[in-house]
């Protein structure tokens, strides 16, 4: 493979691994206070949104 290719695999991993930690984290504190999770959820969900829109675009452009 080609090293961007790699750079971006690696890349990939890792912010699919980052939002498995946000995802178990959010579920934990959803147990404890449901009304300010669902208004930080609302936020990292608009920026999963914007990052995953960044990474679709950098992946059509190669």
């Amino acid at each position: 493979m080609r090293k961007n290719t790699e750079t971006m695999m690696k890349g990939a991993a890792m912010g699919l691994l980052a939002g498995g930690c946000a995802g178990a984290a959010g579920a934990y504190m959803m147990q404890q206070n449901n009304k300010s999770v669902k208004k930080m959820m609302k936020k990292a969900s608009c920026g999963a949104e914007k990052a995953l829109d960044t990474l679709d675009h950098i992946l059509k452009s190669y």
